[in-house]
């Protein structure tokens, strides 16, 4: 949470933050940051020290513990509801008690009912002096259009990948497993969160980047075709990782290096992309990008995967 609040352009967003409306919407796809930056907001507004956030002062305690009275959550555990609303609006009217304003933050926003929504136009609308709205959202879209014309939105920032590495605790030892995490994690704190508690991230990217390099027959797609079946269960992370490899080499292809995630295999990734062609890198990411929905229609799960794996093969073979 502190090293948050020292990268500059979130310690900005926060003086943004400041002086904005009583209504805002916090736009994001990291879902961890979307949390962090609302309780840095609430500090930075109640904090008793000049240089806020201090994260030392009772204000700033109560607010990083969760025990703040005059600071509501609603939405973190499931979608807001009718009934939650109605308690926002009922508490809305209550006057703070520690604070000089009460907050009211809407985790999941995008889970909202269309009725729940509704509910709160007026309140938002018209509020208490004293109430503030911090309404947080990864799918804007899904936010009615007269919820967003009555709030500020920010969008927030992303990572970059040695902003990301400065805000996560790990381990010394942990290097390399870390910079492959950060780089599949693309700016997200969330996703990398996820990914490093997975104990099966590092095999999983083992056995994707084993796919690309050294499948080249019939006979090997039935060996990774059964190691991927094993992973059945994240057939997800490993779509997004073989992904996250071909997207890099048409990166290379088109000359945008700058846009290669996986940089720690960058040399590997470069003789890939020589030795295949714009059009044939299209067409795998295209293909991965079908496995989840004829998933969703096909029961037949090695058969999906045997198909992907011999797409794949096919345009190796043509590119030679």
């Amino acid at each position: 949470m502190f090293k948050i609040s020292q990268i500059s352009k979130f310690g900005e967003l926060l003086d943004k933050l400041s002086v904005a409306k009583h209504a805002i919407i916090l736009h994001s796809q990291d879902k961890i940051l979307l949390e962090a930056i609302a309780k840095l907001y609430v500090m930075k507004q109640e904090c008793v020290d000049q240089n806020s956030p201090c994260f030392c002062c009772n204000n700033c305690k109560k607010i990083l513990d969760e025990n703040a009275i005059d600071v509501e959550v609603y939405g973190k555990e499931k979608g807001i509801v009718v009934d939650d609303s109605k308690a926002i609006i009922e508490s809305s009217y209550v006057l703070p008690i520690d604070f000089k304003n009460k907050y009211f933050i809407l985790c999941g926003f995008e889970n909202a009912t269309v009725q729940a929504q509704n509910k709160l136009l007026k309140m938002i609308e018209e509020p208490q002096t004293f109430d503030k709205y911090i309404i947080l959202v990864q799918n804007l879209d899904a936010v009615l259009s007269t919820i967003k014309s009555r709030c500020q939105i920010f969008s927030l920032p992303r990572f970059n990948d040695e902003e990301l590495k400065s805000v996560f605790n790990f381990k010394i030892g942990e290097a390399k497993k870390i910079n492959n995490a950060v780089q599949f994690a693309s700016g997200n704190l969330s996703k990398l969160n996820d990914i490093l508690n997975d104990e099966k991230f590092d095999e999983i990217y083992s056995l994707c980047l084993s796919i690309i390099l050294n499948m080249q027959n019939s006979s090997s797609i039935l060996e990774y075709s059964s190691k991927i079946a094993k992973y059945k269960d994240k057939i997800d992370m490993i779509l997004e990782t073989l992904s996250s490899f071909y997207r890099d080499m048409l990166a290379i292809k088109c000359g945008e290096e700058y846009l290669v995630q996986n940089k720690e295999i960058l040399n590997q990734l470069k003789v890939l992309s020589n030795m295949t062609n714009q059009t044939a890198l299209s067409a795998i990411l295209k293909e991965i990008g079908g496995v989840k929905q004829k998933l969703k229609f096909n029961s037949n799960f090695n058969g999906v995967i045997d198909n992907l794996l011999l797409k794949i093969l096919e345009v190796k073979y043509l590119c030679k």
